[in-house]
C-alpha cells in the first residue's frame, strides 16, 4: 500500500517534522518497522564532532537531514519520478490537492495551479516560502518535478523539543533554557519539580553494582538503597535521586555519532561557561584542564560519581551498565580512567569502537571518546 503524506511547506512532510530531533526521529522508524523496514543513517566519519546527520528512507523515499550542532529536522528531500510509467513511493498532497502518486505526475503547471504563482529559482527550481520543486526540462509547462525539498521559512527559527540549551553549572547544577530558564540546584530540586517542569521520565533505573567497592576498597561508591536513576532520553539527561527525591547528579549526553552511546540519547545542546569561552562536546579535553586547573576530584571521586556502575552513569538507561573500568591508563594524568563499553548490553557484533576516559574536575566529571576526542557526556555533582 502506497502511503499518503501531507505537504505542508516550512513544517512537515507526513510524520517528519522540522526541528524534531534525531533521537526522535529514529526512534519513530524503529518503533513503525512495517512503515519503514529499512533506513540508513550516515555522516562524515573523518569529522563526526562537527558532522550533520543524514538519514535515508528507502520505501517510501525520504532522504532527512539534521543539521550540526543541534541535530535537528533541518531539511527534507523527496526525489520524484519524472518519466510517466515511474511510481513513487508516495503520495504526495497538499491541502486537498494531490500532487504526486503513483503514475501521478508532478509538473510546473499543476504546481502553479495548486499553489499559485512564484519566482522561478536557479538552478530549474521553483520556490515558495518553505518549499522548492526541483524540475527537469527546459523551461516549459510541462517540465517534470524531480524532487521535492522542505525547508524552513526564510527569518522562521526551528523549533523542536523545548530545551534550546543547557547550561552547565559544575558543583551546582544546570540551567536549561526552555526557552524560559529554569535552574536545577543538585540538594534541591526534587522529583516532583521535574515532573513538573519536564514530565515523567521515559524510565526509571534502579541497580546496584558493587565493582566500584571492589576495585577502590570503599563502601561510598555504591549507590545508597532508594536511589533511582530518572532517564530523560529525548532530552539526553539522566537524574540521579535520593531516596528522599532529591536530585543529586544531572549527567548530559552529546550523542556523537560513531560512539557507543549513538542515539541511546538525544543531543543536549550542553555547554560549560568558563572565563574565556563556553566549552562543548567538541572542546578539546586540553581546555578542560586550562579552564578548571584546580583539579580536586581525584580518580575516586571520578569513580564514585559516576554510579552505578561507574559507566557513565548515562548507562543506567538500560542494561548496559556492564562497562569496565581500568586503572591502567598509560600516559594519562593521575585523575583520568578509562572506561570500556564493548562488554556493554547491545554491544554484541559491534566492531570499531573506542574507549573513553573518565576525567574528574570539581564539581563536573566529563567523559571523552578515545577516538573522536569529543566529549560524550558531562556529569554534575556537589
Amino acid at each position: 500500500m502506497t502511503p499518503t503524506f501531507e505537504l505542508c511547506p516550512g513544517k512537515s512532510v507526513g510524520p517528519f517534522q522540522l526541528g524534531e530531533t534525531l533521537w526522535a526521529i529514529v526512534d519513530v522508524l524503529r518503533s513503525s518497522k512495517t512503515a519503514y523496514p529499512k533506513f540508513e543513517l550516515s555522516w562524515d566519519t573523518h569529522s563526526p564532532l562537527l558532522s550533520p546527520v543524514t538519514v535515508h528512507i528507502p520505501h517510501p523515499g525520504l532522504t532527512l537531514f539534521f543539521s550540526h550542532p543541534t541535530q535537528r529536522l533541518s531539511l527534507i528531500s523527496i526525489p520524484l519520478p519524472v518519466s510517466g510509467s515511474g511510481l513513487s513511493g508516495l503520495s504526495l498532497t497538499y491541502e486537498t490537492h494531490v500532487l504526486s502518486g503513483p503514475n501521478v505526475r508532478l509538473d510546473r503547471a499543476k504546481i502553479g495551479r495548486t499553489l499559485g504563482p512564484t519566482y522561478a529559482g536557479g538552478g530549474g527550481a521553483l520556490r515558495y516560502p518553505g518549499v522548492e520543486f526541483g524540475l527537469k526540462g527546459e523551461g516549459g509547462r510541462e517540465d517534470a518535478v524531480e524532487k521535492v525539498t522542505v525547508l524552513p521559512k526564510e527569518g522562521r527559527e526551528i523549533v523542536g523539543d523545548p530545551i534550546r540549551s543547557c547550561v552547565i553549572q559544575p558543583g551546582r547544577g544546570a540551567t536549561l533554557h526552555m526557552p524560559e530558564p529554569y535552574e536545577i540546584i543538585i540538594g534541591q530540586t526534587t522529583g516532583q519539580d521535574l515532573l513538573l517542569d519536564l514530565g515523567p521520565p521515559l524510565r526509571k533505573f534502579w541497580k546496584e553494582d558493587d565493582r566500584m567497592e571492589r576495585i577502590w576498597g570503599r563502601a561510598d561508591t555504591k549507590l545508597e538503597d532508594g536511589e533511582c536513576f530518572w532517564n530523560y532520553f529525548q532530552f539526553g539527561l539522566d537524574f540521579l535521586l535520593s531516596p528522599s527525591g532529591v536530585v543529586l547528579k544531572i549527567i548530559a549526553h552529546s550523542n556523537i555519532p560513531g560512539t557507543p552511546l549513538f542515539q541511546r540519547y538525544a543531543r543536549c545542546p550542553w555547554t560549560l561557561p568558563t572565563s574565556t569561552t563556553p566549552l562543548d562536546l567538541a572542546s578539546p579535553l586540553s581546555l578542560f584542564r586550562k579552564a578548571f586547573p584546580a583539579n580536586t576530584a581525584s580518580g575516586r571521586d571520578a569513580q564514585s560519581y559516576l554510579s552505578p556502575s561507574g559507566a557513565s552513569a548515562a548507562s543506567a538507561s538500560t542494561a548496559s551498565v556492564s562497562g569496565t573500568v581500568s586503572t591502567s591508563i598509560g600516559e594519562s594524568a593521575p585523575d583520568a580512567m578509562i572506561l570500556d563499553r564493548t562488554g556493554e548490553a547491545g554491544m554484541d557484533g559491534v566492531i570499531g569502537m573506542g574507549q573513553s576516559r573518565l576525567v574528574g574536575f570539581k564539581g563536573v566529571i566529563v567523559e571523552e571518546d578515545e577516538k573522536t576526542k569529543g566529549i560524550c557526556s558531562v556529569l554534575v555533582y556537589k
